[in-house]
């Protein structure tokens, strides 16, 4: 059976950009090391940063002293700017480039008077903090139908930005769909061009392969968008975290298998899962 990696699969430069900085800058860091939710969504990660003694916690109230870790989806720049002010806790700030571009947007056009929508996943922490960037009064949308639900009028100035991990064609759908109903409109396609690749290379694969596997974590945002692309191209296409999850069967009588990764998958995990199909 032949087998494709794809070139792209694995971390993005934010995601390699967080582990440095933290593995950096914990040696010397005060204790306790809290990190505010992951650092990346991949359990493996959080394992290996749970045996440098860092703890994950869900909420910052009483959090006074020690380190904070802000993970690479960044954070309302409000809540950043109130953390900072805690003289007693250092902050590691990790948040990706590319995220604080999407901040800088979001602040502007509200700047604008501009009513803001996200193209985005309500709950995840990156949306939450670009919606805290337009001073919270964003609309956030994670379809073409729910953005139909808006009511977007005629005389009122929009902007819309993106969530960095949402999938490329949804986003070029949503634009034509907000061009066409508002008057006043600036769009900033804002999705991150790792995710692009990614999700063209699946893609690709997904069409060539008789079997695709997507490896990481379903916490993921952009690992499970990778999964949404190819099972709706390719019916033998499997979703795992590690390599564990692999079955045999999917791949017996088969020519050939794509794999891909997302970009919180760590290259070890990833290794793993070829390795094991190779066995197979």
């Amino acid at each position: 059976m032949k087998i494709e990696l794809a070139k792209s699969a694995g971390f993005c430069f934010g995601v390699r950009r967080a582990l440095e900085m933290v593995e950096k800058n914990i040696k010397l860091a005060k204790k306790p090391i809290r990190m505010y939710g992951y650092l990346v969504h991949n359990e493996e990660v959080v394992k290996k940063m749970a045996a440098k003694g860092i703890e994950v916690i869900n909420s910052l109230e009483n959090i006074c002293q020690g380190t904070l870790i802000i993970t690479a989806h960044g954070i309302s720049p409000k809540i950043k700017e109130e953390l900072a002010g805690r003289k007693e806790l250092d902050l590691i700030d990790t948040t990706c480039p590319k995220v604080l571009k999407v901040h800088s947007l979001a602040n502007r056009l509200r700047e604008e008077n501009r009513q803001v929508l996200i193209f985005g996943d309500s709950d995840h922490k990156e949306v939450l903090g670009i919606k805290g960037a337009a001073d919270g009064k964003a609309v956030v949308f994670s379809s073409v139908e729910e953005l139909k639900q808006v009511n977007i009028g005629k005389k009122i100035k929009y902007g819309l930005v993106a969530q960095t991990t949402k999938d490329f064609k949804e986003f070029k759908e949503a634009e034509k769909s907000a061009r066409e109903r508002a008057d006043d409109i600036k769009i900033f396609n804002t999705i991150c061009p790792a995710s692009r690749e990614r999700q063209s290379e699946a893609r690709r694969l997904a069409k060539k392969h008789n079997v695709i596997l997507v490896v990481g974590s379903r916490l993921s945002a952009n690992t499970t968008r990778l999964y949404e692309i190819c099972s709706k191209i390719n019916p033998n296409a499997y979703f795992i975290n590690t390599a564990k999850e692999l079955k045999k069967e999917w791949f017996r009588g088969k020519a050939s298998a794509g794999i891909t990764a997302g970009a919180s998958t760590p290259d070890w995990v990833i290794k793993e899962a070829v390795e094991r199909v190779k066995k197979f």
